[in-house]
């Protein structure tokens, strides 16, 4: 009896449950039917759910290779697929993710891993929600990166100073590292130039950071102070990608409100279009790219990053 039966049989006429029973002698009471849709159950569908695509995703990424670990993570989506599906068929529906967790998910040792690993699964699917709200910062992140490694990846550069790059646990306004400025600074012994590179370093006051360039790149000579200018970059996000027709035209007439500031030329990376290679032009001191996030296209946009830097902003100073 629950507490509804309870308080109708407090509500009937009579002293002892017999009379209370009337006629009949019958009592309301609970009629429990067998149900599968339990909350530990939709914590285990939903977990399930997110596992499989999480398994799936990183098979597809690794499907190349034939390790024991690729084939444990296929055999392990194989079985959440399995019981996504068991579980639907006995008519489980998806847990909300603020469900408030009952007594079988908190004491039963199964399923308080399965409500762990639930939401650690969900914390990873915010942060890459997170990361749709920001994808032009995380975009200018990760072409202040890839311009590190196009730069030490020059015949004969040697680093002078690096900064200590930590990533952060979760991102902050698309954000996962934290560093200081210059980012790095690379002595390139055959052009006998130091080349500067600064992410993010201007704040809104000075005149530079009005060009809104995320990433800077600072040339000179060992001997000579008097001739450093500097290089532009322009992480440019666009979900499509590919190149935009006429933007060199547009970033020459930009440079040239930047003589003042010994800004010498401008460089725009934009990422690569679906279904096409990493591409380049080049107009004058002006240079726009595309850059891959992963595999050969991120290689070959790098590369050409690395082309670009040699040709036009250490070739004024060869």
């Amino acid at each position: 009896m629950d507490r509804k039966t309870m308080l109708w049989l407090a509500r009937q006429p009579g002293e002892t449950i017999a009379e209370r029973a009337g006629d009949r002698q019958r009592l309301q009471a609970v009629v429990r039917e067998e149900n599968f849709n339990t909350l530990e159950n939709r914590v285990l569908l939903s977990y399930a759910r997110l596992a499989a695509e999480i398994a799936h995703d990183y098979v597809q990424r690794h499907q190349r290779s034939d390790s024991a670990r690729v084939h444990q993570v296929r055999t392990y989506d194989e079985r959440c697929g399995r019981l996504a599906r068991d579980l639907r068929a006995l008519g489980v529906q998806v847990a909300s993710p603020d469900v408030t967790p009952n007594f079988v998910l908190q004491s039963n040792w199964h399923y308080q891993q399965v409500w762990a690993a639930w939401h650690e699964l969900l914390r990873r699917h915010r942060a890459l929600d997170e990361l749709w709200r920001w994808q032009a910062r995380s975009w200018e992140e990760l072409s202040a990166l890839a311009t590190i490694v196009a730069v030490q990846s020059i015949p004969g550069a040697q680093p002078v100073a690096l900064s200590a790059i930590v990533f952060r646990d979760e991102q902050e306004r698309g954000c996962w590292i934290d560093h200081v400025n210059p980012i790095a600074v690379f002595f390139l012994q055959r052009q006998q130039a130091v080349l500067e590179i600064a992410y993010r370093q201007f704040s809104r006051a000075t005149r530079l950071a009005a060009f809104g360039a995320a990433i800077w790149l600072r040339v000179g000579r060992p001997d000579r102070q008097d001739d450093l200018g500097r290089w532009a970059i322009w992480p440019l996000w666009s979900a499509d990608g590919g190149l935009e027709p006429g933007e060199t035209h547009e970033v020459s007439a930009l440079l040239a409100q930047g003589r003042g500031e010994n800004l010498l030329g401008g460089i725009t990376l934009r990422p690569t279009g679906r279904g096409l290679p990493a591409q380049r032009i080049t107009n004058g001191k002006v240079s726009c790219l595309t850059l891959g996030t992963a595999g050969q296209l991120l290689a070959d946009g790098i590369s050409n990053l690395r082309e670009v830097i040699l040709r036009q902003v250490l070739g004024e100073h060869a």
